[in-house]
């Protein structure tokens, strides 16, 4: 990290509220996206309807997933669907691996196809 700190590639902010963080991110043009399970939460598989753009992800701890005043500052949800009767958590760990696959995927497949365009363009 420290060679990419002294190019100027890559800047450490630090904030003291969530809330401002989250106002410093937004005013990049980025969304914030939730991993939690709630009735708007849109399946990660369905990488079409979840993923837009530049995104931050804010996941939940372990035992209570996120608390509602995390869930009020997030633009949207998404779940990974788990199927059986156990109860519906994975490690944070596991769960973030899985969520940034699925968006690293989207987008590679947002840049081949934008790439496509450009070729086929006379």
């Amino acid at each position: 990290i420290k060679p990419l700190l002294k190019k100027g590639l890559l800047q450490i902010v630090r904030f003291n509220k969530l809330k401002e963080c989250i106002d410093h991110v937004h005013a990049l043009g980025i969304k914030v996206v939730g991993v939690e399970i709630d009735e708007t939460s849109v399946d990660v598989e369905n990488t079409g309807d979840c993923f837009f753009g530049d995104t931050a992800f804010m996941m939940g701890n372990e035992g209570q997933g996120m608390n509602e005043k995390q869930m009020s500052l997030c633009d949207g949800f998404v779940k990974i669907s788990q199927y059986g009767g156990g109860t519906a958590s994975l490690n944070v760990s596991v769960a973030a691996g899985i969520i940034l696959h699925r968006f690293y995927a989207w987008e590679q497949s947002q840049s081949r196809h934008q790439n496509k365009e450009e070729l086929s363009k006379p």
